[in-house]
């Protein structure tokens, strides 16, 4: 079978609302997630073994990495013995918040069921999925969706408009888990009603208007912003200087530390964007995007 060429998109956060820690240990999220255009791109080819081949510095050895991980998993609940070759192109940030290691391992699910000729359904995915992190069944779906319970109940919403967005980092993130156990140190946090977010984005009338946009950048909110920012305080000065340039809203992605803005236009997006890369921030101007990882069609192949 040829070669299999995906991209994988990174996600924002338009609301996450972290609950109490829970008896088996994890916390239940609630969390309206959407995909952006900054993508990783990976290439698939059928090898007798799992192995990845980057040039990344950053990525890990190939057996902690999530998208290695991903392919040994489909494979050994699939009871076959494929192999895949993962050529890995990153593009967006590690430990930003972005999900490109939960995208990649998605894209690596929907790639090597489709190489290996398994026609396994999207659910059956999901379940696998929500094995390797909480942003992996998320990125199954793309585009628009309201995440609950560990990240293993997806509910697609209708899609957004393209709006135009800022993507930023200004430093180091906080590890998820890192950030998990802050909150549970610090005892109450604050609640978005990542709910009412959901409500807002399923409602389509209206919703390409700009007070569309101010009401969706005024329910934002997350709840690791409590312990993130004390510990990061550059993540506030940098969400305060993008509304003070002009932002609709800004938001953390993730644990972060990159944050989103909701550009007024896509002309601001790209000036501010190359404007914090002057300055040595990674910065992206980019936009909602509807579609999830795209898997070229075409019978797969066996093994």
């Amino acid at each position: 079978m040829p070669s299999l060429i995906l991209n994988t998109p990174a996600k924002i956060n338009l609301g996450l609302d972290v609950g109490p820690r829970r008896e088996d240990g994890y916390h239940a999220v609630s969390s309206v997630l959407q995909t952006v255009t900054v993508w990783d791109q990976l290439r698939l080819d059928e090898a007798e073994d799992v192995v990845l081949k980057s040039y990344h510095p950053d990525l890990g050895t190939s057996l902690n990495n999530l998208a290695v991980r991903a392919a040994q998993l489909l494979r050994q609940a699939a009871g076959v013995h494929c192999g895949v070759a993962i050529h890995l192109r990153k593009r967006i940030p590690i430990q930003a918040g972005l999900g490109g290691g939960s995208s990649d391992a998605a894209a690596v699910l929907l790639g090597c069921n489709r190489l290996w000729g398994l026609g396994w359904d999207v659910l059956r995915l999901v379940e696998l999925g929500a094995r390797l992190g909480s942003d992996v069944p998320f990125f199954l779906y793309g585009g628009t969706a309201w995440v609950q319970g560990r990240g293993e109940v997806v509910r697609p919403l209708p899609p957004l408009p393209s709006w135009p967005v800022v993507l930023a980092r200004s430093g180091p993130g906080m590890p998820t888990g890192t950030a998990y156990a802050a909150l549970d140190r610090l005892g109450s946090w604050t609640h978005p009603d990542a709910g009412a977010v959901a409500e807002l984005c399923g409602a389509r009338p209206g919703l390409r208007s700009g007070r569309a946009r101010h009401r969706l950048a005024l329910l934002a909110g997350n709840s690791f912003e409590d312990v993130v920012v004390p510990a990061h305080p550059q993540v506030r000065q940098l969400m305060d200087a993008l509304v003070d340039h002009g932002a609709v809203g800004c938001g953390l992605c993730g644990s972060g530390s990159a944050v989103w803005a909701l550009a007024p236009a896509v002309v601001w997006a790209r000036r501010v964007a190359a404007g914090l890369r002057a300055r040595g921030v990674w910065a992206a101007a980019a936009r909602f995007c509807s579609a999830g990882i795209h898997v070229p069609g075409g019978a797969g192949g066996a093994c």
